[in-house]
């Protein structure tokens, strides 16, 4: 293993509260787990070992270990390993990461018309040229490097300027044009030609706007605005130890110019750079006053406007998912059939606004009824989009099919077609005679059910196949059994038997057949509400972090 360059990510729990973790060995794995390298143990929506951090040689990669509930990069899912850069934000659990990256690392820039260039580090500024500023509320003064305070003049130009600036900046605007009015705004203050405005997003600089092309400015300059929130000066540029090199100043006979950070209360979001050919009125200590101040009041201007922008997504995707949650909900059955012999009962919750767990009583053509418990990989809107495909395809089949390991194969096939590589679909299907109690059944993968017989005997549904939509040609088999008068067949999803409580305890299928067993006598809704309320004693404060969906059937 090649030597570690160490690095660093910062961790936001669910409480907001952030700290700096290092990663100083490879693999690095965080998860539920005592015995991983960032334990979280009470968070209940990571798996024991959740994701890792791995060094290649070259930089770090994070890796999804096959967690339950999955791991999101910069808001996509981690389907495979991804290499990380600096702001690389990271989902897992209720745990938000963000990758700092090695001493040392510069943030990416994006194609533009502003280059940083990498200078000499051992060049210093010159000190009666440049000059540096930090915004401080108390305290609005720029210093030459190694020389006296100067003095700040024509104030009331300097006023008019900033009471134009957040008039024009207070009144609504939608992102994209905020960044040109700023621009503009800025290089009228201060009386320039050109400018360029960029913002850090994910660790790039991103060009927003721009008057001018052709920007070339040493990296120095960069790295004292955006990292130590310095506002710089340099009053003559060719006469700068840094900039005097550059056959770009010398050939667009730039004088002066000026870089300030777009600074919010708590960090800063990007740079605001602008330059002047005019040797008769080059910038100021009194110019780079009003551009910091007018740059940090941009600042905030903008981040309020992405607030705004994000909270208006927010409530459309709350409104479709509110949607989309009524509509599935009119997917499930809205009371369970009324069949002298067979009494049923079902319930599932999903653990977001939509799930992708589905049940079901589908009416046959022969009388007999067919009842289905599945649930779909993943969790959310996408898992929920597949359930409402596969109860299409459910109730079509029904119609053609009266052998339920033929329906189940014919299932597969049409999924398999029609679903992508990285989902599949767990699930137990049942054709049950209501007078006779004759049962027939194929379980796709899915946790076997409980059939509590009235004698106290349990058994466990397995004959079938393995999950489906993974294997196009797979033939299912078919199982054969009868209800007698008071048998109890419990159906449920993996989000009640692996249910997971503070102590990193699963419900467990054991626990399942055990309440089944000790409801003989008692009707289905009984039975599916005490298995119900045991779950909820067994988890305490934790939430269920899957769906948890339930079918009891009762032979009268």
């Amino acid at each position: 293993m090649p030597e570690i360059a160490e690095s660093e990510i910062l961790l936001t729990g669910p409480d907001g509260a952030s700290r700096p973790v290092r990663l100083d060995t490879s693999p690095f794995v965080m998860g539920r787990s005592e015995s991983v390298n960032l334990p979280m143990p009470g968070d209940t929506m990571l798996s024991r070992q959740h994701c890792s951090f791995e060094w290649t040689g070259d930089g770090w990669i994070v890796r999804d270990l096959g967690s339950k509930n999955g791991t999101t990069v910069n808001g996509q899912n981690l389907v495979r390993e991804h290499r990380l850069a600096p702001g690389d934000r990271i989902v897992a659990g209720r745990q938000i990461i963000e990758f700092e990256g090695k001493k040392g690392t510069q943030p990416k820039i994006r194609s533009s018309p502003l280059e940083f260039v990498e200078e000499d580090p051992g060049v210093a500024m010159r000190p009666d040229s440049t000059f540096i500023i930090r915004l401080d509320s108390a305290n609005l003064q720029a210093k030459p490097v190694g020389t006296a305070s100067v003095e700040l003049q024509r104030a009331n130009r300097r006023i008019e300027a900033l009471v134009r600036a957040g008039r024009e900046l207070a009144s609504f605007k939608p992102i994209d044009s905020l960044f040109e009015v700023t621009l503009d705004l800025a290089l009228e203050a201060v009386t320039a030609k050109r400018g360029v405005l960029m913002t850090l997003e994910n660790g790039e600089l991103v060009t927003r706007a721009h008057r001018g092309d052709g920007f070339r400015v040493s990296s120095a300059v960069r790295d004292k605005v955006m990292r130590e929130r310095a506002s710089m000066l340099v009053q003559d540029a060719s006469a700068d130890s840094l900039l005097r090199a550059s056959q770009t100043i010398v050939q667009q006979r730039i004088k002066s110019l000026m870089a300030v950070p777009l600074q919010t209360e708590s960090q800063v979001i990007g740079i605001l750079y602008v330059d002047t050919p005019s040797p008769a009125h080059p910038f100021d200590a009194e110019a780079l006053n009003l551009l910091t101040v007018f740059a940090n009041i941009a600042a905030i201007r903008i981040e309020h406007a992405r607030l705004v922008e994000v909270e208006h997504q927010e409530r459309l995707i709350m409104h479709d998912l509110e949607q989309a949650a009524d509509i599935q909900r009119s997917l499930f059955p809205q009371s369970a059939p009324v069949a002298p012999g067979l009494e049923l009962s079902g319930r599932s919750l999903p653990c977001r606004s939509v799930g992708g767990d589905y049940f079901d009583y589908v009416p046959m053509t022969d009388g007999r009824i067919l009842v289905v418990v599945a649930d779909v990989s993943g969790k959310g809107l996408a898992a929920s989009l597949l359930m409402s495909s596969l109860q299409a395809r459910v109730h079509a089949l029904a119609e053609l099919q009266n052998d339920v390991a033929n329906l189940v194969t014919r299932l597969n096939h049409s999924i398999k077609a029609n679903t992508p590589d990285n989902k599949f679909i767990t699930g137990f299907f049942a054709i049950i005679d209501p007078n006779s109690g004759e049962m027939e059944y194929s379980n796709a993968g899915h946790n076997p059910p409980v059939l509590a017989r009235n004698s106290g005997r349990v058994e466990l549904l397995t004959t079938g196949g393995p999950v489906l939509g993974i294997l196009p040609n797979i033939a299912y088999s078919g199982g054969r059994t009868k209800l007698e008068t008071g048998d109890l067949l419990v159906m449920y999803s993996d989000g009640v038997s692996e249910a997971p409580n503070a102590k990193d305890e699963e419900f467990s299928e054991e626990a399942v057949a055990q309440i089944a067993a000790a409801c003989l006598g008692r009707s289905a809704n009984e039975v599916l509400m005490e298995i119900a309320r045991q779950l909820r004693v067994f988890l305490g404060d934790c939430s269920p972090t899957d769906d948890v969906t339930m079918v009891v059937a009762k032979k009268l």
